[in-house]
């Protein structure tokens, strides 16, 4: 469980460094609307997905990687499984991102992407 944490927090560092077009570093802290960082958002993100992954799969060990898209009002409108070890993994994950309540994102969307290991 720490790695697939570890590999989620490296995973959404490295998506907001790409969107802010940085290839070496972290983006820049940038207010968003509700006045939240670029940073802040994802640590809030990162709670969130860690909150709703089970510490247990109930479809056993696997994997899935999935792309998602947040929306201005903060909601996952878009989930696309990239690769899953077997479809239940793949649903597991569609529901964990799907079910994200975050604050509204700096600049006004947010693209991701995320690898899930399930032990």
């Amino acid at each position: 469980m720490r790695r697939s944490i570890f590999v989620l927090a490296f995973s959404l560092l490295a998506s907001a460094a790409q969107a802010a077009g940085e290839a070496n570093g972290p983006a820049p802290a940038t207010p968003a609307p509700s006045g939240l960082s670029q940073s802040k958002f994802l640590g809030l993100l990162y709670s969130e997905i860690a909150k709703r992954t089970p510490t247990t799969s109930p479809a056993g060990a696997g994997s899935a990687t999935a792309s998602f898209h947040i929306d201005a009002a903060g909601k996952v409108d878009k989930v696309t499984i990239a690769q899953s070890s077997s479809p239940k993994h793949a649903e597991i994950v569609r529901k964990i991102l799907t079910g994200l309540e975050t604050p509204p994102p700096p600049g006004g969307s947010f693209e991701g992407s995320q690898r899930f290991n399930f032990h």
